[in-house]
């Protein structure tokens, strides 16, 4: 199911920047009971991420309202998808001076996840600097593309994700919190990386349960030093990592000790 511009239709202008260049950005959201817990803040960061790029932004209410007609088209879970781009024009990278811009919103079956913790490696593919566009869930998604072909092809889970310097960002489809004497850390996206809506909510949570280290950094070889990984996005909640590059990791007790506070939030799903 699917709606562009507020039209049923799966088709799209071939003109349009966001699959010429990639010029737009996207939010996939979980549908849980037929509702989207955090569409909030989803939207907040869409609207953000307009204003950042240049872009027209639809407005919440015309948003939320899509949303709210194909998560009640049919019962049972899901995956919504929203996209954002600057619409049509004709050729060549500078934007047009008044963009009409362009909204799809579709729903997607929910794929089965995997259950337990996570074996996770660690992706040859790195990740580019970009401070312009760093935290942005933009439409430009090869990077990731390629990392998580690897992590495919070698039977992973997932596959972490490193800078050029060689410091851990994110994984492929999930932020990431690591676990070191007794707090919890995520690295900093200054330069790449998504900003998750999942990681916000976490950071604003684990303060008052007295786990929040803060942003700081992971080169790739102190990975040996950290006690737990846990993984997190909007459609898998939150999980952890049994294993990195054969190294076996603990964090089982963490995680349940996070169920209760994110099921307060809205959020009651995970893995």
């Amino acid at each position: 199911m699917m709606r562009v511009d507020g039209i049923a239709t799966a088709q799209l202008p071939v003109a349009d920047r966001g699959l010429q260049y990639g010029d737009g950005l996207f939010e996939t959201m979980r549908l849980h009971r037929s509702r989207v817990p955090l569409l909030d803040r989803h939207l907040a960061r869409l609207a953000t991420g307009c204003r950042q790029l240049g872009m027209p932004y639809p407005g919440d209410q015309v948003l939320a309202g899509e949303v709210a007609e194909l998560a009640h088209a049919a019962p049972g879970d899901g995956v919504l998808k929203i996209i954002l781009t600057r619409g049509e024009d004709g050729r060549g990278y500078a934007p047009p001076p008044h963009p009409q811009g362009r909204r799809i919103v579709a729903r997607y079956p929910l794929l089965p996840l995997a259950e337990g913790p996570l074996s996770v490696g660690i992706c040859r593919s790195r990740l580019g600097s970009s401070s312009a566009l760093a935290g942005l869930k933009h439409l430009g998604r090869l990077e990731q593309v390629l990392a998580a072909a690897e992590a495919q092809a070698a039977g992973w889970d997932e596959g972490l994700t490193l800078d050029a310097p060689g410091n851990v960002v994110e994984a492929t489809r999930h932020n990431l919190f690591y676990l070191r004497a007794g707090k919890l850390w995520t690295p900093p996206l200054e330069h790449c990386g998504v900003a998750g809506v999942m990681r916000a909510l976490l950071l604003e949570l684990l303060p008052g349960l007295g786990l929040l280290g803060g942003e700081a950094p992971l080169p790739v070889d102190q990975l040996p030093e950290i006690e737990a990984l846990l993984l997190c996005n909007a459609v898998s909640g939150l999980c952890r990592a049994g294993q990195v590059d054969g190294r076996m990791l603990g964090g089982g007790d963490l995680l349940e000790s996070l169920r209760g506070p994110l099921a307060a939030a809205g959020v009651t799903w995970f893995g």
